[in-house]
Parts: structure tokens; C-alpha cells; sequence
């Protein structure tokens, strides 16, 4: 597998669209610095997936877009097509070519195919993974590349040795565990956060829910006793309500008899009101017809008044016509005087006019034969100075071309002149550098002399500094472990203090006594603090005892009987307590130890105590013996009758009872007070010998620090040396490579020279052939400018002449149009005053016509009049008539009325009686009303409340009042228990519901949780144990190919640092032929560059990568090395496709295609060459 195909179109230097051809073998580009070789390999990182701008030697990806020169537009997109001819199948795709492709627009937009597909970078990158072919794979290596593989913290070479090992997609699946258990830990909080919220909530909802409950149970007995409440208010408001029923129905029966009297009255009164109503209608009638008739007699009135004002009207409209009549003739005689004197004007006016147009129209002809003549003229004059502007750009022309030859002679000769001169400072450069190598070589011999003596000094001081540490370490382990012991011993100290502080193991009652002993007198302390015991011998001394090493002694019988009665008193607790005075004056016999192997003595000889306490020591262990073992002392019949303990506190006696007792000494009432003198006397002594270690220790540091400050003044000494020494070995490098440029440069300066000396000679004859042409132009220029002046004059002499006829007949035009206006507007005033006589002619005829009608009308109003006055007699007599019989039907109407008053008044006497019975019968109606409203209120206010009638038929013992107190207290019960959520049962079954949710969720996750973890071992245990192999390769070839190129040495790779490969530091360790091992650092540049290059293809060994690209790391190396060099490429090119951007020319030599790079124009560049087999 290999890359066959490169386009580049837009890309960086690469306006126009290049395509290079790549075959299998070695591929070398060559070409001058900063001619765009490098920007070939930024396109083939770019394109498989490169996204650090960085690493493009960009600030932003726009900067890889083709940003324009000087003669050339800027691009808005750029493209590279990349393809991999997958011949080896090693690609997970069936095509043997495959043709990647990216491209990105300068809004930021990126787009990448696969075969002219789009896809994703994503895409691109699986497609390439573990194939040492992606953006981010070892296949590029540039010069500053060598420095970094070989640093310290190199994570480029881990990851070179990670992609060999093929372990990416399991770091990708790693970290995509990872993320995943990480995000499934914060849900797993988040759950449990969830979790602690709902348990609350739910156990809120279940007090809630409690309250609900109380809350409906009361509600529901509130219920009960209101339904009784309104049952019984109901069943008395119905017994009230019964009587009032029965005295509604008496006075409706009362009522109805007195309606029968009303209505014979009501009879005789419809009566005389039906014929009191018809006298009233024809009195009505009567009036209205009199209204009628008056109203007629003033209409004929208002009529002949009307007539009359008509009349008057039209006599004064006859003398106004006659008035307009007589002053439109008079205006027409005036008038026609006027037409008159229109037409003398007229006449006088007209000779005028003919006679100016018939001289106009003269000058006119002669004015139109001049301008011929001027127009003529103007012609020719334009005609020649369009020659003459012609021959004077001709000359402009090539007068511009003459200036710019020569300012193109003077550039050129000063450029040569520059030029020489910089081929003489390069030389004197040459000169310089090779004098500055030979100072420099010098100089870094000298330094690495300095560095080997100041190392051997260093590791001297070293030394010094490890053994001062090793002594301090374990002196320091020492001091630790004094103050663990006294910690602990501390701590067993505040133990018993506390233990004696409480009375830990006593009975309640002593130990308020020992707590508060100043308040209780006579107390001398328990048995077990009055005596002390040896460590050894405290289980048999407290078996011995039992529960008298818990007693308190007192003074005397006195004070104990005091003390217990004060502790009665205040129930302060039990206790017991011996009066060692009466103990001291009861004497015990003692008996004489028996003679048997098994007895080692009597208890009381292993105890002490004060002369005062020993009465009570010989009282207690006096008939105690001491014996080897209980077993088989119970078996020798010499000590029948002892009470008998063993050194395990076993013990035997006290009414035949045995026992054993439990070897805890903290439990322990015995010594304790004697076991804390010991403690604290023991802590200060460790405390004393930490004291003396401390200042041991602070010596041991001073000495420690001291030797470090020497051994890292050393170090930074020899690191000041070592960075002098690189900048000695950098300083070289850029010596041999300014001696290699000056060279080149030097050839093409002599190159230019000549071709620009060949361009000067080739101006020169160019400005020789030019003067003469320039000089013939301007001797023809000077004769156009002679018939420019003559013709000029003719046109001048033309234009004067023609605009001198021009304004004469001006003035002519001029006077015929005022002339021939005066004309039309006689002619306008005599048309418009003969339309005007006309007009008021047609007004007297109109005039005379409207006089006429006039008269007609004024006649018929006076008959109207006249007709009128003779109806208005007639109406006024019927009216009157019509009077007298008004008059007449209205008395006969009032007697009528007073009839029909009488009946009313009786009518009225009845009514008064029937309304006090319907008063009483409304008093009852109202009264009933309100009981059967009080009824209707109780079912409503039931049905309303409760949704439910009131039953039918319901028991109680209780009376109205009762049931009102239990209510009130109901509804006091219902208020205390305050807000109740209604919904709280739905709300509590869907929180449990969603507890029980989230329980099983975090299950699911905690499993989850586990699965990950356990995916993650087993990616970590593949990933390392392939890294792990891998690297093991990698170290053996190193080792080889190192020999190989150095010829001899030793070169060696390690893991450091963390134990886990998969974290741990890669380290190289290179020692060249006949010198000692030694820090990379301190390896020449050629040392450097070829242990780089050996690593490189120790890797490749392992995992060849397809293609490698190359890009000037043979700079640093001398001819020779360069040989090695180019062996091992020749070597691996077998399996590996090579791509070396070079200046070096062995490296051309070997390689098999060829491809120049070079910039013909600013910014531009370009293939000049096509490829060829070396």
C-alpha cells in the first residue's frame, strides 16, 4: 500500500491546480528554500485529518487558502485529493485505489470525501486507524521532530510506539469506558440524590395521608350528625307548620262567601259604567269633529292669506325683469359701436404684417447659404487636428516606452551591481563560516571535556549526598517509631485515666462516691487502689478477691453507716464498704501454710500496701493460698479447707464454689492507678530519646542540603555546559548550512548576472531604433500645427459673418410675432363681444316670456282668493251648531257618573271587610311559608353540602342542642388538624411508586457500573500485554539498527516511571562507539538525527508504515552518515514507501523519482520539472 496520486489546488503557495505521481521506493522533492516543498507535506497531513493549525505552521485554517500576491486574486476555497492504492488489502474497503479528499472554504466550512463521497473526519480516521497512516501516525518526521522523539518527555515517541502496538482503538474504547463510567457515576449520585428527595417526600406524604385519613373519619361523623341535625330540624318545622294549614283553608272558605255579596254590586256597576262609557264616547266624538271642522276653517284662511302674498310677489318680479330688459339693450348698442372700431384696427394692422414676413423670409435664405460656409470650414478644421492628435499620441507613445527602457537599463545595471556586490559578501561569508567551524570544533571539544570532569565531581557529591540520605532514612525510621510508641503508650495512658476518671467497673453508688469524694468523709478508696499487685500476679490477686476488690474502705463503722444512709437518702446507687478500723482490731488466726509441692504461698504475700492497709490485706488474702494448679491442688487432701487460686486466677473456695476469671487487663480494678505512674514515667522517656533523634535528624539534613546544593550547583553547571555545548553544535549546523546556501546563491546570482546583462544589451538596440522614430513625429507634428492655425482662421471669419445674419433675422422674427399677436387679439375681442350681444338678446325674449306668466298667475290667485272667503262663511256657522249639541251630551254624562259613584262607595264597604280577612289569611300564609322555607333551606342546604336527600325516617336519642355541641366540636377537631391535600393518596401511591422506580434504577446502574469496570480490566490487560510485546520488538531491533548505523555502540530502550507500560516513560539510552553512556542531550546533532532515525525504522520493523515522509532530517549529517542514511532507506523502501524533501545531494542520488519545487512568481509555486526515474 502506497500514495500513487497527490492534486493540490489552492493549497498554501499552490494556486493553480498540481498533481504529483508517486510511485513505491524513494521519492525526493527538492528545491530552494522557501519555494513551497514543505507545503506538500502540510497537504498530505492536512488531508488525512489534520486539525492542529499549529502543525500546518498556521494561526487559523483560513491561512492554508491561497491568500493572493501582488498579480494574483486570493482563492475562497482550496482542495487536496489524496489516493492510497490499497494493493496489500491492508484498507478495510474492497477498491484497490482509493481516493481521499478535503476541502475548506474560507467561512470556515470543511468537507471530506471518501472515494468522491462525502463523510466525516471521523470516517477518514477509522479508515486509516492502526495502519500508521493517519494525521496523527509516525509517518512524518521533520528536523525539529528529532529533538522532540529524543527529549525527556517525549509523548510524541510514546505514541509512536502506541500506534505500532496498534493500541489506539483500545485507548478510543478506553476512553469511551471511562466517559461512560463516569457519566454512569454522576447518575448514580444523581439517583441517590433523587432517591434521599423522594424518601422524604414519601415519608412527608405519609404523615399526610395519616392527617387525610383522621380528616375523612371526622368528616364523615360531621356528616352523620348534620344529616340528624336537619332530620330533626324538619320534623319540627313540619309539626309547626300543620295547625297554620288548617286556618289557611277557614279563611279561604270566608273569603269566597264574601265575593259572592261583591259581585251583585259589581253587576250593577258594570252597568251603569258600560253606559257612562258610551255617553263619554259620543261627547268624544263630538269634540273630535268640532277640532276638525276648525282646523278647516283655518286652512281656507291660511289659503287665501297664501294667494294673496303670491300676488304681491309676482308684481315686484314683473318690475325687476323690466329693469334687466331695458339695460341689456342698452349694452347691446354700446357693443356694437366697439365691432366697429375692431375692424378700423384691423385693417390698419394687416399691410404691416405681410409686408415684415415677406422681408423675413429673405434674410432667412441668405442666413442659411452662410452657415453652409461655416460648416464647411468647421469640417476641415476638425479633420486636421484629428491628424495632428493622432501623430501627437503616436509620439507620447513612443517617448513613454523610450523613458520606461531606460528607467528598466538603469534598474537592471543597478541590480548587477547589487548583485556582484552580494556575490562578493557571500563569499566573504564562505570565508567567515569556515573560519567560525574550525573556532567551533574546537570550542566543543573543549566543553565536553569540561562536562566529563565536572560529572565525575557530580557523582562524587552524589554519593556523598545518597549515603547522607540512607543514614537519615533510618534514622528517621527510629524517630517514627519512637513516636509511634509513644502515641500508643499515650493512648493506653488516657485509657486508664478515663477508666479511673468513671469508676469503670464499680457499682453506680462508688462510683458517684469516687466522683465526688469531698463529699463524702472518711472515704479511703476502693480495696483495689489501697493495694498493689505485681503485672504477674494481678489475675490470681483479683480471682482472689472477686467482688471485694470493688468495696470501699472507710475510717470506721461510723463513717460507713453515714455514708450508706446519705446514699439511701438520695438514691444515689449500691455500694459496699469495709470500716477498716473495726477490721484492724478483729484479729484472724492464721493458719500455718500446709507443706505440699503444689503451694507457692499465701496470697497476701504478693500484695503490698501501706502499715495501715495491711490489717485489711491480711483479712482479705490471709486465708488464701497461691498454688501451682488448681486440678491438682483440689486433689491434695493437705490443703482441704483453704480457699485456693492458681496462677492462671482460676480459684477454689467460698462456700465450694470454683471459678475462672478472664485475663483482660483493662477490665482489671487492680493497680491501675500504679500501671499510670508507669505509663507516664515510660512516655517520658521515649519522648526524651525523640527529643535526641530530632536533633539528629535536623543535623543530618543540614549536611543533606548542603551536599544537594553542591550536587545542583554541579548539575546546573554542567546543564549550563551542556546548553552551550548545543548551541556550539547548533551554531554548527547552521554554519554548514549557510555554506551550502552561500553556494547556491553564488551560482544563481552569476546565472542572473549574465541573463540580466543579455536583457540590458537587447534594451540598449531597442532605444537606438526608438530616438529617431520619436524625432520624425515631432517634425510632422509641428506642420499640423501650422494648417491648424489657417483653418482656424477661416472658421473664425465664417462664424462672425454667419452670426451677425443670424441676429438680424432674430430681430425680424421677432417684431412679425408681436404684429401678427396685435392681429389675433382684434380679431379674439370681436368674436367674444358679437357671442356676448347675442346672448343678451336671448335674455329679452326670455324676459319678456316670464312677465307674461306672471300676469297669468297674479289673476288666478285673486279668484282663488276670492273662492276661499266664501267657504270660510260656511265653516264658521256649522261650527257653532255643532257647539250647542256638545254642550247637551255632557250633562247627561256627569248625571251618569254620580250614579255610578254611589254603587262604588257600597262596593267599597265590602271590600274593607274581605281585606281584614285576607290580612289574616296572608299573616297565616307567611307564617307556614317560612316553616316550609326552613324545610326547603335544610334539604337544599343537605344536598348542596352533602349530595344526599335527608332520610325519610331517622332514630336519636340526643336532642337538637346535643347534636349542635357534637358538630361544633367536630369542626373544631377537623380546624385543629389545620390544610388537608385531597390528593395526597394519589400523590403518595405515585411517590412510592417512583421510589420503588429509582431503587431498581440505581441497581441497574451500580450493575452497570461494574460492567464497565470490569470492561475496562480487560481492555487495559490486552492493551498492555500488546504493548508490552511490541515494545520488546521494538527494544531488539533498536539495539541492532543502533550498531548498524553508528557501526559499533550500544543503544538501548527502557520503561521507567510508573510500573504499568501502559503509563510508564520510554527512555533511550545511546552510547556511540568509544564513548562512554550518556544523556541524549549531550549527543551532536548527526547522533542525534541518526538514533532518531533508528528508532523510527526499529518501529517500522514491528508495524512497517505504508509511506514515511522525510522532510530534511538529513541536514545534520556529513557525507558519510548520509551513505548509512540512504543504505537503510534503500533497505526498508522494499516495504515502505519514502517521500524525503532534501537538499543534500547523495539523497537525490538514491532516490527513484525526482520531483523540483520552485516560485517563478512571488508566492506562487510551482512543479517545474515532471516526474522521472533517477
Amino acid at each position: 500500500m502506497y500514495i500513487s496520486d497527490l492534486t493540490l489546488h489552492g493549497f498554501k503557495s499552490f494556486a493553480k491546480k498540481d498533481k504529483l505521481k508517486f510511485g513505491e521506493g524513494i521519492t525526493a522533492i527538492v528545491g530552494p528554500n522557501g519555494c513551497g516543498k514543505t507545503n506538500i507535506v502540510d497537504a498530505i497531513r492536512w488531508v488525512l485529518g489534520e486539525q492542529k493549525t499549529s502543525v500546518l505552521r498556521g494561526t487559523s485554517m483560513q491561512d492554508i487558502i491561497f491568500n493572493g500576491t501582488e498579480k494574483q486574486k486570493p482563492l475562497g476555497v482550496c482542495e487536496v485529493s489524496l489516493t492510497v492504492h490499497n494493493n496489500k488489502g491492508k484498507l478495510p474497503v474492497e477498491y484497490n485505489d482509493v481516493e481521499i479528499s478535503r476541502r475548506v472554504f474560507r467561512s470556515g466550512e470543511s468537507e471530506y470525501y471518501i472515494n468522491r463521497n462525502k463523510c466525516r473526519r471521523k470516517d477518514v480516521y477509522d479508515l486509516f486507524v492502526d495502519t500508521g497512516m493517519g494525521s496523527d501516525a509516525y509517518s512524518v518526521i521533520e528536523l525539529k521532530m528529532i529533538e522532540q522523539i529524543l527529549s525527556d518527555t517525549a509523548d510524541d515517541r510514546k505514541r509512536m510506539f502506541e500506534e505500532a502496538a496498534g493500541i489506539n482503538k483500545y485507548k478510543g474504547q478506553r476512553k469511551d469506558a471511562l466517559r461512560k463510567f463516569d457519566q454512569t457515576r454522576v447518575d448514580l449520585d444523581r439517583v441517590e440524590d433523587i432517591i434521599l428527595e423522594v424518601e422524604a417526600k414519601v415519608k412527608s406524604l405519609d404523615l399526610q395521608l395519616k392527617r387525610y385519613k383522621r380528616h375523612e373519619k371526622l368528616t364523615d361523623q360531621l356528616k352523620d350528625a348534620d344529616m340528624l341535625l336537619a332530620y330533626l330540624t324538619v320534623k319540627s318545622a313540619e309539626e309547626q307548620a300543620m295547625p297554620l294549614r288548617k286556618k289557611i283553608s277557614d279563611f279561604k272558605h270566608l273569603k269566597e262567601s264574601k265575593a259572592t255579596e261583591e259581585s251583585i254590586f259589581d253587576k250593577e256597576l258594570d252597568a251603569l259604567e258600560s253606559s257612562y262609557k258610551i255617553q263619554q264616547e259620543e261627547v268624544e266624538s263630538l269634540r273630535e269633529s268640532l277640532q276638525t271642522k276648525d282646523a278647516e276653517r283655518e286652512e281656507i284662511a291660511n289659503t287665501i292669506l297664501v294667494a294673496k302674498e303670491q300676488a304681491r310677489a309676482s308684481e315686484a318680479a314683473i318690475q325687476r325683469l323690466q329693469v334687466e330688459k331695458d339695460s341689456g339693450q342698452s349694452r347691446v348698442q354700446q357693443m356694437h359701436a366697439q365691432i366697429s372700431e375692431y375692424d378700423e384696427e384691423k385693417a390698419s394692422i394687416e399691410p404691416l404684417v405681410n409686408e415684415k414676413l415677406a422681408h423675413y423670409k429673405k434674410e432667412k435664405d441668405a442666413l442659411e447659404t452662410v452657415d453652409v460656409e461655416f460648416q464647411s470650414a468647421r469640417a476641415e478644421l476638425d479633420r486636421v487636428l484629428t491628424k495632428r492628435w493622432e501623430t501627437e499620441r503616436a509620439a507620447a507613445e513612443k517617448q513613454s516606452l523610450l523613458d520606461r527602457t531606460r528607467q528598466s537599463i538603469e534598474e537592471q545595471e543597478a541590480e548587477v551591481e547589487a548583485m556582484a556586490a552580494k556575490q562578493t559578501s557571500l563569499d566573504t561569508m564562505r570565508s567567515e563560516d569556515e573560519s567560525a567551524i574550525a573556532n567551533l570544533e574546537k570550542e566543543k571539544t573543549g566543553t565536553e571535556g569540561s562536562i566529563a570532569a565536572l560529572k565525575a565531581k557530580l557523582k562524587e557529591q552524589q554519593q556523598e549526598s545518597s549515603a547522607l540520605q540512607e543514614k537519615r532514612h533510618t534514622l528517621t525510621l527510629e524517630y517514627h517509631s519512637t513516636l509511634a510508641k509513644a502515641e500508643g503508650l499515650e493512648s493506653q495512658l488516657q485509657f486508664y485515666k478515663e477508666l479511673v476518671s468513671r469508676g469503670e467497673g464499680y457499682p453506680e453508688g462508688t462510683q458517684h462516691i469516687l466522683e465526688h469524694a469531698e463529699t463524702f468523709k472518711g472515704v479511703l478508696g476502693t480495696v483495689a487502689d489501697l493495694i498493689n499487685v505485681d503485672s504477674d500476679k494481678k489475675a490470681v490477686i483479683e480471682s482472689a478477691l472477686g467482688n471485694l476488690a470493688s468495696c470501699l474502705v472507710a475510717k470506721d463503722r461510723a463513717a460507713a453507716v453515714r455514708i450508706l444512709k446519705k446514699m439511701k437518702t438520695e438514691d444515689l446507687g449500691e455500694t459496699s464498704i469495709i470500716p477498716l478500723k473495726e477490721i484492724s482490731a478483729h484479729k484472724t488466726a492464721q493458719g500455718t501454710v500446709p507443706n505440699s509441692k503444689s503451694v507457692i504461698g499465701k496470697a497476701v504475700e504478693f500484695v503490698s500496701c501501706r502499715k495501715t492497709i495491711q490489717p485489711l490485706a491480711e483479712k482479705l488474702l490471709g486465708q488464701i493460698l497461691v498454688v501451682k494448679d488448681l486440678e491438682l491442688a483440689l486433689k491434695d487432701k493437705a490443703l482441704a479447707g483453704w480457699n485456693l487460686v492458681d496462677l492462671s486466677g482460676s480459684f477454689s473456695g467460698r462456700h465450694f464454689m470454683i471459678s475462672s476469671r478472664s485475663k483482660s487487663n483493662e477490665s482489671s480494678l487492680l493497680g491501675r492507678k500504679n500501671h499510670i505512674e508507669s505509663l507516664n514515667k515510660e512516655i517520658e522517656t521515649l519522648v526524651s530519646k525523640g527529643k535526641d533523634q530530632r536533633r539528629t535528624l535536623t543535623d543530618l539534613d543540614e549536611s543533606k542540603s548542603e551536599a544537594d546544593a553542591k550536587c545542583e550547583a554541579l548539575t546546573g553547571e554542567i546543564q549550563g555546559m551542556i546548553d552551550d555545548l548545543s548551541g556550539t553544535e547548533t551554531e554548527l549546523i547552521r554554519c554548514h548550512f549557510r555554506q551550502t546556501q552561500s553556494m547556491d546563491s553564488s551560482g544563481e546570482i552569476a546565472a542572473k548576472i549574465t541573463e540580466t546583462k543579455s536583457s540590458l544589451s537587447e534594451m540598449g538596440k531597442a532605444v537606438d531604433k526608438m530616438v529617431p522614430e520619436i524625432k520624425d513625429l515631432k517634425t510632422k507634428l509641428n506642420n499640423f500645427d501650422g494648417q491648424v492655425s489657417k483653418v482656424e482662421s477661416s472658421v473664425s471669419q465664417a462664424q462672425a459673418k454667419r452670426d451677425g445674419f443670424h441676429q438680424k433675422v432674430q430681430d425680424m422674427r421677432i417684431e412679425l410675432l408681436n404684429l401678427e399677436n396685435s392681429r389675433d387679439n382684434l380679431l379674439f375681442q370681436k368674436k367674444t363681444t358679437t357671442e356676448l350681444i347675442a346672448e343678451l338678446q336671448d335674455r329679452g325674449k326670455a324676459i319678456d316670456q316670464e312677465i307674461a306668466e306672471l300676469n297669468t298667475s297674479i289673476v288666478e290667485l285673486e279668484e282663488k282668493a276670492q273662492t276661499g272667503n266664501a267657504e270660510l262663511q260656511k265653516s264658521v256657522g256649522k261650527i257653532q251648531k255643532q257647539r250647542s249639541v256638545l254642550e247637551l251630551k255632557r250633562e247627561a254624562a256627569d248625571e251618569s257618573y254620580n250614579q255610578i259613584e254611589s254603587v262604588r262607595n257600597k262596593i267599597r264597604t265590602e271590600q274593607q271587610s274581605r281585606e281584614h280577612i285576607l290580612e289574616e289569611l296572608k299573616k297565616a300564609e307567611v307564617d307556614a311559608a317560612e316553616f316550609e322555607q326552613k324545610i326547603i333551606s335544610q334539604r337544599e342546604r343537605i344536598k348542596e353540602k352533602y349530595q344526599s336527600d335527608i332520610p325519610d325516617r331517622m332514630e336519636s336519642d340526643e336532642g337538637i342542642d346535643d347534636i349542635r355541641y357534637k358538630i361544633e366540636r367536630f369542626q373544631k377537631s377537623i380546624e385543629n388538624i389545620g390544610p388537608i391535600n385531597m390528593a395526597v393518596k394519589d400523590e403518595f401511591d405515585e411517590e412510592a411508586k417512583r421510589l420503588e422506580m429509582l431503587t431498581n434504577q440505581k441497581a441497574d446502574l451500580i450493575k452497570a457500573e461494574e460492567n464497565l469496570r470490569e470492561t475496562i480490566q480487560k481492555i487495559d490487560e490486552v492493551a498492555r500485554k500488546q504493548f508490552r510485546e511490541t515494545f520488546d520488538q521494538i527494544k531488539e531491533n533498536f539495539e541492532k539498527l543502533f550498531t548498524m548505523f553508528f557501526e559499533g555502540g550500544k543503544g538501548e530502550l527502557s520503561l521507567t516511571g510508573d510500573p504499568d507500560p501502559l503509563e510508564a516513560e520510554i527512555s533511550i539510552h545511546a552510547q556511540p562507539p568509544g564513548k562512554r553512556n550518556q544523556s541524549l542531550r549531550m549527543l551532536s546533532a548527526g547522533e542525534k538525527a541518526l538514533t532518531a532515525i533508528a528508532l523510527l525504522f526499529s518501529i517500522y520493523q514491528v508495524k512497517p508504515s505504508p509511506y514515511c515522509i522525510l522532510d530534511e532530517v538529513d541536514a545534520p549529517l556529513d557525507d558519510v552518515n548520509i551513505k548509512k542514511f540512504t543504505r537503510v532507506l534503500e533497505k526498508f523502501s522494499d516495504e515502505t514507501q519514502f517521500i524525503v524533501v532534501t537538499h543534500n545531494k547523495l539523497t537525490m542520488e538514491s532516490a527513484n523519482y525526482l520531483y523540483g519545487v520552485t516560485m517563478e512568481r512571488k508566492g506562487v509555486s510551482k512543479l517545474v520539472s515532471v516526474k522521472f526515474e533517477a
